[in-house]
């Protein structure tokens, strides 16, 4: 089934910002020993999606994590709208959502039941709002089925409605296309841009480059936990260190070969240099995802 919405607005629709609605400065996370991110910036505004990318192991989950108040920075701060967002800091009450990557869905319950968790408070009126965020959706009629009965694709769906039912002035996108299929990844492009346009920050992660590129106003991305490039998505792919971050090319070399500007890692996905081994025990300074 396709997340496709047929009010799904293109990016130039889009509202316009006003200013940093998330702020991250200087943020460092420590494992022990063991430096995951480093002095990493960012900011979201209301109405831009901001994509987070990087091989892995580069930090991005550390990050991620950081912002929603899971892993506590050894130095730096988030803020939301002015005020700090960390471990004590109740995400949906500050109108923040999130998506997580085992999609964290309750299998014995319905569609509906799965979906009404996500309204801040027990509203009273957390059934309709679920039913209202199921049909926007496509889902409607799977309303009543155990969540546990769908196929993965619907379940990705049911995940990310239980976050948009609860009205996120920012949503944090987990991996998102993970586990989908081209249709499927096409409709929740559709769904992003739709949601940012209403004038919701999204900050997601994504493996995913094509996805990334299409959807996305700014990229930033991670390397052995430092930011090594922002920008615009097409400024991002066409960046020497970006290609050797993924390809494993130098950058002086990258850039005197003059690439054609393909994605990062060429086949669509995030990648890590030939030969590497593409898995979280790296040198000291990188090891998170």
């Amino acid at each position: 089934m396709s997340l496709r919405s047929p009010t799904a607005g293109p990016p130039a629709a889009r509202a316009a910002t006003t200013g940093p609605r998330l702020v991250v400065r200087g943020l460092t996370v420590r494992f022990g020993g063991l430096t995951a991110v480093e002095d990493v910036d960012l900011d979201v505004a209301g109405g831009e999606v901001v994509a987070l990318i990087g091989p892995n192991g580069a930090g991005k989950t550390t990050v991620f994590n950081a912002v929603c108040g899971l892993v506590r920075p050894a130095r730096g701060t988030v803020t939301f709208e002015g005020r700090p967002l960390g471990p004590t800091a109740r995400l949906a009450g500050r109108g923040v959502a999130r998506t997580l990557q085992g999609l964290g869905l309750f299998p014995g319950l319905s569609v509906r039941e799965n979906v009404a968790v996500g309204v801040p408070g027990g509203a009273v009126d957390a059934d309709a709002r679920a039913d209202a965020q199921l049909a926007d959706l496509g889902l409607a009629a799977r309303a009543s089925l155990p969540v546990g009965s769908l196929p993965y694709a619907q379940r990705a769906a049911v995940a990310l409605a239980r976050a948009l039912v609860a009205r996120p002035r920012l949503l944090l996108l987990d991996e998102p296309a993970g586990g989908l299929g081209p249709e499927d990844i096409a409709g929740l492009a559709d769904v992003v841009r739709r949601v940012a346009a209403a004038g919701t920050g999204v900050l997601l992660v994504e493996h995913h480059v094509d996805f990334v590129m299409g959807v996305s106003d700014r990229v930033v991305v991670l390397d052995f936990g430092h930011v090594i490039a922002t920008g615009a998505p097409e400024d991002v792919r066409r960046d020497p260190r970006v290609e050797e971050a993924y390809l494993g090319i130098p950058a002086d070399a990258a850039a005197s070969a003059g690439h054609d500007g393909r994605a990062p890692g060429g086949t669509g996905h995030e990648g890590r240099a030939p030969g590497g081994t593409g898995h979280d025990g790296r040198a000291p300074g990188g090891g998170a995802r």
